[in-house]
């Protein structure tokens, strides 16, 4: 595995068995790439700026037949089969997880003043999703991964329709961390949910479905309902979270934002796609020009 990754540039651990790196079939201003190597030796990419296979591999001056049968060197994997989603008894120990970490004035006020100043979110909004503060090293459960342990983080419950946490992200607050947002590592055999219900004051309000977790965040300051999706070049490949996004927004208001870029409009063609296929009406909502996502829309809207 060691000499594809030392083909790329500015790779990094992702979680266990996953890298992220800049993407070497195009100007890539920060880390595109998505690797993962299997426990059957086969090495996946997914480019989120919409690359095809075909093109990152001729990037790296390799063949297709070089992805497969790669000695994993001692490295973890990940496993062939899809995973189920996290179990009842996950989801209990991440609840436990997130009710230990600090979420006062006090003994959170970095990770307030960065969400407030970041998201624009107020402190009741801050307290109604949950969001909490991680301080750095500390014992933690072990499906938290280093990366995520060694920096102070804002973190962020990710949610589904009933409320229910299945998973969470931790943005880097300490501007050291290689990767900014890290998700927890995936428990052996199952998978944390890809997506994060973030309700605003009002249930009958729009709802937005964007990439990742800061853009939605500032969409729920904005007064209006927000979903938020990591990973999303591989949700052509996720049929289980398209099912369960359009099953959540059925009836209601959607709109689809993107970043303002290319992976952004593919990221806003897959989704807009999976939801009429399923029924679902939806419609795009297009950021200014020179705006590169929501949370950079709004920020520069309110310092104005």
């Amino acid at each position: 595995m060691s000499a594809i990754l030392d083909r790329l540039e500015e790779w990094r651990d992702y979680q266990p068995g996953e890298w992220v790196a800049r993407c070497p079939a195009h100007d890539d201003g920060k880390p595109s790439l998505w690797l993962n190597l299997k426990s059957n030796g086969m090495v996946g990419l997914a480019c989120r700026a919409g690359c095809a296979f075909e093109d990152i591999v001729a990037a790296l001056d390799l063949l297709p037949r070089h992805l497969f049968n790669v000695d994993a060197e001692g490295l973890v994997t990940v496993a062939e089969a899809r995973p189920e989603p996290v179990s009842p008894f996950l989801t209990a120990a991440l609840r436990v997880w997130l009710d230990s970490l600090p979420a006062g004035e006090l003994d959170a006020a970095p990770a307030i003043a960065y969400a407030q100043k970041r998201f624009g979110l107020t402190r009741a909004e801050l307290d109604r999703l949950g969001l909490r503060w991680w301080p750095g090293p500390q014992p933690c459960p072990e499906w938290v991964p280093g990366s995520f342990v060694r920096y102070p983080r804002l973190v962020v419950p990710m949610a589904d329709f009933a409320g229910v946490a299945r998973g969470a992200q931790g943005r880097d607050l300490s501007g050291r961390c290689p990767v900014r947002w890290i998700s927890l590592a995936n428990p052996d055999g199952f998978e944390w949910q890809r997506f994060g219900v973030f309700p605003g004051p009002d249930p009958d309000a729009p709802w937005v479905i964007a990439e990742g977790l800061s853009d939605p965040l500032a969409v729920v300051a904005d007064g209006f309902n927000a979903v938020g999706v990591r990973g999303a070049a591989l949700l052509n490949n996720d049929p289980a979270t398209l099912d369960a996004l359009a099953r959540g927004l059925a009836g209601r208001d959607v709109r689809v934002c993107g970043d303002n870029d290319r992976s952004g409009r593919e990221f806003a063609r897959t989704i807009l796609a999976a939801l009429h296929e399923r029924e679902v009406p939806a419609r795009r909502l297009t950021l200014p020009p020179g705006f590169k996502d929501y949370a950079v829309w709004r920020e520069r809207r309110e310092t104005r």
